[in-house]
């Protein structure tokens, strides 16, 4: 198993929502924190205004355990967060890229 890298890019649903950005990807990296395979993430906005998110993990097969775990999660505490997600970024405009580290 090799280690990867997914780059996740998304926009703003409004630019004055990136202290709000801050804030919640404080909390996600909390939330990540421990997770089976997960080794590190970073968030950065770019001149064009999309926010960009750098994971890092083991394998592909931990990531995807990871998102699996996620989409059932039903708890109220991630579903706030879920929904703080949505009101700060337009889901539909996120794409994600998955890369093997070398």
């Amino acid at each position: 198993m090799n280690k990867i890298m997914a780059i996740t890019k998304l926009k703003l649903n409004d630019e004055n929502l990136l202290e709000d950005w801050k804030v919640l990807s404080k909390k996600i990296n909390v939330d990540l924190a421990g997770v089976d395979g997960f080794i590190s993430r970073d968030s950065a906005c770019g001149e064009d205004g999309l926010v960009y998110c750098v994971l890092k993990w083991e394998s592909k097969e931990h990531q995807e355990k990871f998102q699996q775990y996620t989409m059932s999660r039903t708890d109220e505490e991630f579903q706030k967060m879920f929904a703080e997600l949505g009101r700060i970024m337009n889901m539909e405009s996120m794409t994600r890229e998955f890369f093997e580290l070398l």
